[in-house]
């Protein structure tokens, strides 16, 4: 400092800065070939169902933000148990975050899902339940925050907090992103509000390196479509923007009392979209399974659609077993 040769110094300074800094500059195009193909580049989680796992390369994969849009009652929650419990099964770690359900009611809806009971039976088989939890090869952290209460920022609080007693999540399952709390905003605009809390969920799932999946609603005409297209976002159509991965699940009337429903890619950053399938669904435990692909005039084929629950459980333990 006495000589006045602040350049010196500040070359000094800038160089232990850089010391400490990320030598990762990206992913150099003409050099990395070999990683661009490696077989586990985008190492996935498959959902319960191969037909959607082949649209999407695989399943969910690292970093991605994916949303199952749907109507009130429409089983998006159900869902989200099925691709969660799917996930436990195959021996990966997932946590369930409920900002709608209580805790101890969404663990009776996995109980449900891995013993093919309902709600209503599913007290007179603990035992049963205990069977079954004992040989599954992953884990399962169901947590609870009302809504508006939690942030992103608590979301990956408790993220952390998993990771260091060991319990490092490869799923993670926010039911849902849009009730939580985002930053405060001068104008008070909602839609802003949706789109910075979809942006840090984004950067929840980049930041971890792990698939975050949300269920959101769709508006009321997206509620009357028997396949429900990107438009019929409620809150903000910005939020697909955002996600990698928008399926949605339609259900009308006629299909609540049917158990039957409509899956449609609506968008697919990992191949191609626009694409509808049938489902049956049976909303007493959560199983799903996806028939054929939505031809575009019948609601539903019921000659592909004819098994009964218990016949579609006894197909989910056969394949998964």
């Amino acid at each position: 400092m006495k000589s006045g040769d602040f350049e010196s110094i500040r070359g000094k300074i800038e160089h232990a800065l850089r010391a400490g800094m990320d030598k990762d500059i990206g992913h150099e195009y003409n050099k990395d070939l070999e990683t661009r193909y490696r077989e586990d580049y985008r190492p996935t989680i498959p959902t319960p169902w191969p037909s959607i796992n082949k649209m999407i390369q695989g399943g969910w994969g690292p970093g991605d933000l994916s949303i199952v849009f749907g109507n009130p009652g429409g089983g998006k929650s159900w869902m989200m148990v099925a691709i969660a419990a799917h996930a436990v099964k195959m021996g990966h770690n997932v946590i369930y975050y409920t900002l709608e359900l209580g805790e101890a009611y969404v663990g009776k809806r996995f109980d449900c899902y891995f013993t093919g009971y309902s709600i209503d039976e599913i007290n007179n088989h603990r035992e049963e339940v205990q069977r079954v939890l004992e040989g599954l090869k992953g884990n399962l952290i169901v947590k609870e925050y009302a809504p508006k209460t939690a942030s992103v920022s608590t979301i990956k609080a408790h993220i952390q907090k998993c990771i260091d007693t060991d319990l490092r999540p490869d799923l993670v399952v926010i039911d849902y992103v849009d009730y939580l709390r985002g930053p405060v905003r001068k104008n008070g605009e909602r839609k802003d509000e949706i789109d910075d809390v979809f942006i840090a969920a984004k950067g929840l799932a980049k930041e971890y390196q792990i698939p975050v999946l949300t269920p959101s609603q769709v508006n009321r005409m997206g509620a009357k479509d028997s396949v429900i297209e990107g438009d019929k976002a409620a809150g903000s159509y910005d939020k697909m923007m955002v996600a990698d991965i928008c399926i949605s699940l339609s259900r009308q009337k006629e299909d609540k009392v049917t158990g039957t429903g409509r899956f449609h890619i609506m968008k697919n950053r990992y191949g191609q979209d626009g694409m509808t399938y049938n489902v049956k669904m049976d909303t007493n435990n959560g199983h799903i399974e996806v028939a054929n692909e939505y031809d575009g005039h019948d609601i539903i084929s019921n000659e592909h659609l004819t098994p009964t629950a218990k016949e579609i459980s006894r197909k989910f333990f056969d394949l998964e077993t």
